[in-house]
């Protein structure tokens, strides 16, 4: 857990929330090519990917068998039959895709050592942006992806990223990465913004204050238990679809649910920590930290729905820390 006596990590929170930080924050990137990379990513990902136009990008999960989350990314239709999709484990999906790739035409490979990925994040971002590339991004819709260049070096641009904020993520040829942090880190000092070190504060601290969870943090629970409905479309055909409309019909087993530390605690509280109500185990704890924005120990935990509503007070881990079951976003 991250403690508000780590004055660094405060700076570097406060940055992305009032003016502009940047980082370098590579995803795993699979390429997925082929006449029917449209119609098999439909089928594999519980959201609508049919449709969807060059240079846009949706979010959505992709269940197991079982009807149970084995991934959450970005669906990115990069160009014609051309199309990246941002894991964090891109080993993982490329196994999972040779299981279920028979009978489509399609190619894929997990090219994330080809290409680097940058964020800028924070209210300042679209101006520290319009300094940094060839092309404004004032009309940039969200989940938007474009082609320009930094100094004349070839780049795309996504608006977006896990922050919560708004911001954009650079992709470029890895050979051309440091050059491109050159270039950012120039911009970046016009707004007296540097990058980024503690990665504790952007891939943990900052996102989980807005309510965004890692795949870790709620694999295998059902979409609409880890407050992902909204992106299933069950209009359509999906793996997992048949398993995952028993499951509803017998109602959510679990609840994803935020957790806040009720008294100043120092402790660690590890990933997998028993969550219990009155001394009998509810709950896992799937991760903790402080949260620099709203200056709390907060958490996100995997409780029993049928138990524990909001408001309950459990105790977490060996010690028994103190904790309230809250909504899971706090800023």
């Amino acid at each position: 857990m991250l403690f508000k006596e780590d004055e660094i990590a405060r700076a570097e929170a406060n940055a992305i929330r009032t003016n502009v930080g940047w980082y370098r924050w590579t995803h795993d990137l699979v390429k997925m090519t082929g006449t029917d990379a449209e119609r098999f990513l439909d089928w594999i990902m519980v959201n609508k990917i049919a449709g969807l136009a060059i240079g846009r990008g949706k979010y959505t999960t992709m269940l197991d068998e079982n009807g149970g989350i084995i991934d959450d990314l970005m669906v990115i239709h990069k160009e014609e039959d051309v199309w990246w999709l941002s894991t964090l484990y891109g080993p993982h999906m490329v196994k999972w895709f040779d299981t279920h790739a028979e009978g489509f035409d399609i190619a894929y490979e997990d090219i994330t050592q080809e290409i680097d990925m940058y964020a800028v994040q924070g209210p300042n971002s679209a101006a520290t942006m319009n300094e940094l590339i060839a092309d404004a991004v004032d009309g940039l819709k969200r989940f938007q992806m474009i082609e320009t260049d930094i100094n004349g070096i070839a780049v795309s641009i996504d608006r977006g990223g896990f922050t919560g904020e708004l911001g954009y993520e650079i992709y470029c040829a890895r050979e051309d990465s440091a050059a491109v942090a050159d270039a950012i880190a120039a911009a970046a000092a016009k707004y007296d913004a540097s990058c980024l070190k503690t990665l504790e504060v952007y891939v943990r601290s900052l996102p989980m204050e807005k309510g965004m969870a890692l795949r870790q943090d709620y694999r295998g629970l059902t979409p609409f238990e880890a407050n992902l409905g909204w992106s299933v479309h069950m209009d359509k055909d999906f793996f997992g679809k048949e398993a995952l409309e028993a499951l509803q019909a017998e109602g959510p087993k679990h609840a994803f649910v935020g957790l806040e530390i009720e008294r100043e605690s120092y402790e660690d509280i590890a990933q997998n920590e028993i969550i219990r109500k009155r001394g009998v185990p509810v709950g896992i704890c799937r991760q903790m930290i402080y949260g620099y924005t709203v200056d709390k120990n907060i958490g996100f935990g995997i409780v029993d729905a049928r138990k524990v509503p909001i408001g309950t007070r459990v105790t977490i881990g060996p010690n028994d820390s103190p904790a309230v079951i809250v909504e899971p976003k706090w800023c």
